[in-house]
């Protein structure tokens, strides 16, 4: 395999801000955060750092590197859900802000949801709550649809940002009503094989040459997971959901990435053509309310890792299991952090700590 040219100069950045960078990902290892990880910086069409640290367990015995396979967690939602809706819109198949989701289901009483939108649920306003148990008593596929369903209302349509994951896997559904496919298929057909991000799926099978990243402490299955969602309502959910379940790599995520740069000018680079690939860069509500574009965190919403020096336009996602990226439209730049941080079965917080100091060196290392 070739090896991946880097060159933090020509990309615009300080080199030794980068080494602080490569240096914070090796600290979480060495402190026992996670097993590994892997992280990528971009700018202007240079790799500015590619690296990685660590093992795929805490066993040590299998290294990590830019195409171990990391459980995204709630990046699905960015990466596969959102340009999923999007391509349907597109598509003229759907509407994003006037048809009410209740008309996808006229075989379900929904009278609870009325005046929802796909908007709404793109952008955490649906006034659904942040998360619902659906899973630990066992629930089938059906099933936990069937509870999603029921879910009553905690504020009014429209008027709160409540980050729900519930919101997410309803769009999944919606996409699955519209289309008679799961998510997980028509995300690979339309958004990821385009692409070339071989290597970005939902349930990867164990196979020669293939690391996937552990994840483990899920308080229902009590082992180690590999290539197992770690969400409890995705797996659920057969491990194919809009919330949760998409595995990918640092090497898929930084083609996502400069793809998704990319298109905002020019057609062909992403599957989503530059108008539709705009509209994720733009906050969709008001910012009084908070700040949601279609898939993605961005200003003023204080969820953005790399707040304090990324610019204004900056959109990001966060995934529970110690995943993230921050990409930055004004620089041209993103960044990707992906870690098995859940393999550590603590509170978070200096994950949480870590996780901002390191997008905090890769966008404050800018110079020009």
């Amino acid at each position: 395999m070739a090896k991946i040219k880097v060159d933090a100069v020509k990309a615009g950045f300080d080199p030794a801000g980068l080494e602080s960078a490569e240096a914070i990902l090796n600290e979480g290892v060495e402190q026992k955060l996670y097993p590994g990880g892997s992280a990528w910086v971009w700018r202007k069409g240079v790799n500015a750092l590619v690296c990685s640290a660590g093992a795929t367990d805490y066993s040590g015995k299998s290294k990590v590197d830019e195409n171990t396979l990391f459980d995204m967690a709630s990046v699905t939602k960015a990466m596969s859900c959102a340009p999923s809706v999007l391509m349907l819109a597109q598509e003229g198949l759907l509407d994003i802000a006037i048809r009410p989701v209740t008309s996808f289901f006229a075989d379900r009483d929904l009278s609870h949801l009325e005046g929802i939108t796909l908007h709404h649920l793109l952008t955490h306003t649906s006034g659904l709550p942040a998360w619902k148990d659906m899973y630990s008593n066992g629930q089938t596929r059906e099933q936990a649809i069937d509870e999603l369903f029921a879910i009553p209302l905690i504020n009014e349509v429209g008027s709160t940002f409540v980050y729900s994951c519930m919101g997410y896997i309803m769009l999944s559904i919606v996409l699955q009503a519209v289309t008679g496919e799961r998510i997980d298929t028509f995300a690979r057909r339309k958004i990821f094989e385009p692409m070339g991000m071989e290597s970005t799926l939902y349930n990867p099978k164990p196979k020669a040459g293939r690391k996937i990243a552990a994840t483990d402490h899920c308080p229902y299955r009590k082992c180690e997971l590999v290539g197992e969602v770690h969400d409890g309502n995705a797996f659920a959910l057969e491990g194919v959901s809009g919330n949760a379940g998409l595995f990918s790599t640092a090497a898929d995520a930084a083609r996502f990435c400069e793809r998704l740069l990319v298109g905002r000018e020019s057609g062909g680079s992403f599957p989503l053509n530059p108008p539709v690939v705009r509209r994720i860069f733009t906050n969709a509500i008001s910012e009084t309310v908070g700040g949601q574009t279609w898939g993605w965190f961005t200003w003023p919403n204080d969820m953005v890792p790399g707040r304090d020096f990324a610019s204004r336009s900056a959109i990001a996602h966060t995934g529970f299991t110690g995943t993230c990226v921050v990409i930055d439209p004004e620089y041209d730049a993103f960044a990707i952090l992906l870690t098995n941080r859940v393999c550590n079965n603590d509170d978070g917080l200096a994950f949480r700590h870590l996780r901002r100091r390191f997008f905090n060196t890769a966008f404050g290392s800018i110079m020009c």
